[in-house]
């Protein structure tokens, strides 16, 4: 979000204030405003000038007011005007809404995305019963309950990771968005970690392990250790595929997993050894996606 629009506009609550519905119909009346239009449905997105912007998202965040407050009193935002304002919002916040989401992937679910981020990709639902769920983890409830926090940790989990899934798909299913080092990073640790598992795979039911990082590779505990095997491998590969096509480095699960059979059975001994994935250039000039440091 732009810093003019992010300093007073955030919410659909923002959105409904009188000093704020005030404002936007004097930026409407405005000789400026009456020059370029004010109605969002006669402006071409790729044309639009940063006040359409302004008037966009507040055309955004009032019909999601709106839509919890039905019978507030306030005029409905018109169809083709709520079309127009998506239209223009993708494209004049397209960078931040990217930013938003990189953060969302790189913190696994703790970022809170803004109002428009979260109803742009369907997660009002979700975002509701995380807040609904840490709220009560933080409650006198969970006090002295300790299956109950562990019963609702596992559930922030679940919700955060689908968020993060999904993050993830439209950060790298578009060539265009710029990578963050970070981000190719912290796949990176969690490759080597699979890595680990798949050379110990007995220490999966481990309580030290992280348990969302299992959940957000469909790893499962408590089943039998050929299942967690097969679980661990193909996560492994998958994200291996994913780090190859954004990075144009050489594949490490074959060598890997090869490298496994041949060996059997690992002594308990070396249970502290981390599979080797060595660092490969992420710099431009390579095959694949493009990193920005």
């Amino acid at each position: 979000m732009n810093t003019a629009t992010s300093c007073f506009l955030r919410t659909p609550e923002d959105a409904a204030g009188e000093d704020v519905l005030a404002l936007m119909e004097a930026l409407r009346g405005t000789p400026f405003a009456k020059k370029i239009g004010c109605r969002l449905a006669d402006v071409p997105a790729n044309t639009a000038h940063s006040l359409h912007g302004l008037l966009a998202m507040h055309t955004f965040l009032l019909d999601a007011y709106l839509e919890q407050h039905p019978d507030s009193g306030l005029r409905q935002p018109p169809m083709d005007e709520l079309q127009a304002a998506a239209h223009i919002i993708d494209r004049q916040f397209r960078a931040e809404t990217f930013r938003e989401l990189r953060h969302l992937a790189e913190t696994r679910g703790r970022y809170m995305p803004s109002c428009y981020v979260v109803r742009l990709y369907d997660w009002d639902a979700d975002m509701g019963r995380l807040q609904k769920m840490r709220g009560r983890l933080d409650g006198p409830a969970c006090a002295d309950n300790p299956q109950q926090v562990q019963q609702l940790r596992e559930r922030i989990w679940k919700t955060e990771n689908r968020m993060v899934r999904e993050a993830e798909r439209i950060l790298e299913s578009d060539p265009e968005i710029p990578l963050r080092q970070t981000y190719i990073e912290k796949l990176d640790a969690e490759l080597q970690t699979l890595g680990w598992l798949a050379r110990f795979p007995e220490r999966i039911d481990d309580s030290r392990i992280n348990r969302q990082l299992l959940d957000k590779y469909r790893i499962l505990p408590g089943i039998s250790p050929a299942e967690q095997y097969g679980q661990v491998e193909k996560a492994f590969r998958e994200l291996d595929a994913r780090l190859i096509r954004m990075t144009g480095r050489q594949p490490y699960a074959d060598d890997l997993f090869e490298f496994l059979r041949q060996k059997g059975p690992k002594p308990e001994k070396h249970a502290q050894e981390i599979v080797p994935v060595r660092k490969e250039s992420t710099d431009p000039q390579a095959p694949g996606r493009r990193i920005k440091r």
